[in-house]
């Protein structure tokens, strides 16, 4: 009897019971459309790669599995920009507390990130 493959990755789910795939088209919520335009011009300008943002995303551990797509995408481009020290958590912050403001978006009880340690600059 063949071993089993060992799952290496959150993403590594080949061979797992999935469920049926619901082919319905839900769109993109206004975010998810904000988000997605900065990742590609951010792309297309060189500042974040393709290998950069699916490592970061694979580094979410078992959290991987529990976020929607967007959200992993986001958070692995977030993740991303602070390695590269192009945003700061400090301003990064102070952004977010401003568009609330603006937008009367109420503070969620638990964030989908918790803080990171500090990597090492590659």
């Amino acid at each position: 009897m063949a071993e089993r493959h060992k799952k290496t990755i959150p993403a590594d789910i080949g061979g797992e019971p999935a469920g049926p795939v619901d082919p319905v088209d839900h769109g993109m919520k206004f975010w998810e459309r904000q988000a997605n335009g900065l990742r590609s011009v951010l792309q297309r300008k060189r500042v974040t790669t393709t290998d950069q943002l699916r490592r970061a995303a694979e580094d979410l551990g078992d959290r991987y599995a529990k976020l929607e797509y967007f959200e992993r995408t986001t958070l692995a481009l977030r993740t991303v920009l602070l390695e590269k020290s192009l945003i700061t958590e400090e301003s990064l912050a102070a952004k977010m507390a401003e568009v609330r403001k603006r937008f009367d978006v109420p503070r969620k009880k638990e964030l989908p990130v918790k803080k990171q340690p500090k990597k090492a600059k590659r």
